[in-house]
C-alpha cells in the first residue's frame, strides 16, 4: 500500500513540474494565466473603395428615392464591418445650386448625401481630386465642414492638407496621405491649388512622407491621376508610386482613370493604380461600371491578407456586389485568378 501510495506522488509531482515547464516557456497571458496564441493578436482591417460621385444623375436618383443612403444600400456591409473604411469623395459639397445637371462635369453634392456616406461606414475620405475645386474655395471648405460635422476625416484637401491624418485602431496607428494630380478638371493639364495636395511634386510627398512616417505604424497613401479609361498606369502613376513606397509608405490607393487598374508588389509594398469607380454613373461601359474593392487586413502591426471584392454599378447610381462570373471577369482584366491577393497564412 505505501508502495502505491508513493508511485501515485511521485506520478503527480512529475505531472506538475511538466506542467509548469510548458507554461513557463509561453509568457503568462496578464489576463488568464493561459500562455498566447496568434489569436491573442489584435485584427484590423482597412476597406478601400474607389471614385465616389454623389451629383449629376446619382443626385437625381438619391432624390427620386428620397433616400439619401440608396448609393450604398447594397454594399455598406462590408465597409461598415471594417475597422476604417476609405475611399476617393469626387464631389464637393455646396448647400447652393443644381445637383443634378445631366453631363455636367462641374460637380455639386448636396450636404445631406453626406448621410450615405456616414451610413456607409466611411471615417476617412480623400477629398483630392480634379474636381476639388468645381465648387471653388467655398465648396472645399464646406465640403471639409460637412464630412467632419459627422465625424468622418478629409484628407489631402486644407491648409494642412501635408500634414495628413492619423487614425488610431486596437493600439495601431494608421497614417493617411492623400495627392492629385491637379485641382481642376481641366482636361488632364495641372492645374495646381495651394489647398489641394500636389501629386507631381515629389519633393514635397517624400518630405511629408518622412514628416508623418515616426508618428505611425502603417502609411497610406492616396493619389488621384493617370490616364483615363485605361487598364495600366503610366510613367507618372508609377513614378509617384515607387517614390511614395521609397520614402517608407506601406501602402498606396490610387483612383481616377474610372477603370480597375493593374496591381504591383513593390519592394515588398502593394500598389493599386486604380480601384475603378465605387458610386457613379457611367453606364454608358462595362468597363467604368466595374469597380474593386480592398480589405487588408493587420495582425498587431503586420499585414495578413488582402481581399479583394469587385462591384458592379446599376441604375446610374448604385454599386452591388459582383456575381461569381462577374467577379472573375473583373479579376481577369489585371490578370488575377483569385480575389485573395494576399495570404500570410498560406
Amino acid at each position: 500500500m505505501k508502495k502505491i501510495i508513493l508511485l501515485f506522488l511521485i506520478v503527480l509531482i512529475a505531472g506538475l513540474f511538466i506542467t509548469s515547464r510548458k507554461i513557463n516557456r509561453g509568457q503568462l497571458s496578464s489576463k488568464t494565466g493561459i500562455p498566447p496564441t496568434t489569436y491573442d493578436l489584435p485584427t484590423t482591417t482597412l476597406f478601400f473603395a474607389g471614385d465616389i460621385m454623389l451629383s449629376r444623375n446619382v443626385a437625381a436618383k438619391i432624390y427620386a428615392a428620397d433616400d439619401y443612403t440608396l448609393p450604398f444600400k447594397n454594399v455598406a456591409s462590408e465597409s461598415q464591418a471594417a475597422d476604417i473604411a476609405f475611399a476617393n469623395l469626387e464631389s464637393p459639397f455646396n448647400d447652393t445650386g443644381d445637383r443634378s445637371v445631366e453631363g455636367s462635369l462641374v460637380f455639386n453634392a448636396d450636404p445631406r448625401s453626406v448621410a450615405g456616406l456616414k451610413f456607409a461606414g466611411f471615417d476617412i475620405l480623400s477629398t483630392a481630386n480634379n474636381h476639388s475645386m468645381d465648387q471653388g474655395s467655398i465648396g472645399l471648405i464646406e465640403t471639409q465642414n460637412v464630412l467632419t460635422t459627422v465625424g468622418i476625416l478629409p484628407v489631402g484637401t486644407g491648409n494642412d492638407c501635408r500634414e495628413g491624418k492619423i487614425i488610431t485602431r486596437n493600439n495601431i496607428t494608421f497614417g493617411f496621405l492623400a495627392y492629385s494630380y491637379t485641382a481642376y478638371n481641366t482636361g488632364g493639364s495641372d492645374s495646381p491649388y495651394p489647398q489641394v495636395c500636389d501629386a507631381n511634386d515629389l519633393q514635397g510627398l517624400k518630405k511629408d512622407i518622412q514628416n508623418l512616417r515616426p508618428s505611425v505604424d502603417v502609411l497610406v497613401v492616396s493619389t488621384h491621376m493617370g490616364t483615363e479609361y485605361t487598364r495600366n498606369p503610366n510613367a507618372s502613376q508609377i513614378n509617384f508610386a515607387h517614390t511614395a513606397i521609397d520614402a517608407g509608405a506601406d501602402l498606396i490607393i490610387g483612383n481616377h482613370p474610372h477603370w480597375v487598374q493593374t496591381i504591383e508588389q513593390y519592394n515588398g509594398k502593394w500598389i493599386f493604380y486604380a480601384l475603378g469607380n465605387f458610386v457613379f454613373d457611367q453606364m454608358w461601359s462595362t468597363e467604368t461600371r466595374e469597380g474593386l474593392t480592398a480589405t487588408v487586413t493587420f495582425k498587431d502591426k503586420t499585414l495578413d491578407k488582402i481581399v479583394l471584392k469587385p462591384v458592379i454599378i446599376d441604375n446610374f447610381c448604385c454599386p452591388r456586389w459582383a456575381d461569381e462570373l462577374e467577379s472573375e471577369a473583373i479579376l481577369s482584366k489585371i490578370s488575377l485568378n483569385s480575389p485573395i491577393l494576399f495570404n500570410a497564412g498560406d
